[in-house]
């Protein structure tokens, strides 16, 4: 087996605040990259989306993931509470009221994972999905670190070994007149010969 590492950055544009399906196009790349198994490790180049995986069939999961973050950390502006019981602004909203908001979203999820690769393909469950979480409310161009080490897809002949006659001596023991044996005999021998 030939061992290979592939370092690239993919852009994906999102719609603002959501998620934005990424495993499919990892698919892609992925088979284009000639690697059959391995492992890719994915790192968001950004600190206000983040990376997840979840639900891929039912999207009220997805909702309920957005309904859940939305409670935890509104994206008002107001900040945690103060001395006085009063929540107060964050300190840091120079792009908006999600500015702040949007990188404790990332904090508190992920922005890098390692998975295998199967056949070419990320080995996900069946009712699962990668995601990259936008937690901003404008649309950006995000960029996804993938670095992919694993085994080259190899596509050689399995050819059973043609060191020995299947049948000994068999041209020799009907007089050296070729036979239906020894024309079989002979194609596998060529067929052992053919480069892949």
């Amino acid at each position: 087996m030939v061992m290979q590492q592939v370092l690239e950055q993919l852009a994906f544009e999102t719609h603002g605040q959501g998620f934005t399906r990424l495993d499919p196009h990892l698919n892609q790349w992925l088979a284009a990259s000639g690697i059959d198994t391995g492992v890719l490790h994915l790192t968001c180049l950004h600190t206000s989306c983040s990376l997840t995986i979840n639900e891929n069939a039912d999207p009220r999961v997805l909702k309920d993931l957005a309904a859940w973050m939305d409670a935890i950390v509104p994206q008002d502006g107001a900040g945690p509470k103060g001395a006085n019981g009063q929540r107060r602004r964050y300190l840091h909203d120079d792009e908006g009221n999600d500015d702040m908001p949007a990188h404790i979203r990332t904090a508190l999820t992920t922005q890098a994972m390692s998975l295998s690769v199967s056949g070419g393909r990320l080995l996900l469950g069946t009712w699962q999905a990668l995601y990259l979480w936008e937690h901003r409310a404008m649309p950006h161009r995000r960029r996804i670190a993938c670095h992919l080490i694993g085994d080259i897809k190899t596509t050689t002949k399995t050819v059973a070994n043609t060191s020995t006659n299947l049948i000994p001596e068999a041209w020799t023991e009907d007089g050296g007149v070729d036979t239906e044996v020894d024309l079989l005999i002979d194609r596998l021998h060529d067929i052992a010969d053919d480069p892949p």
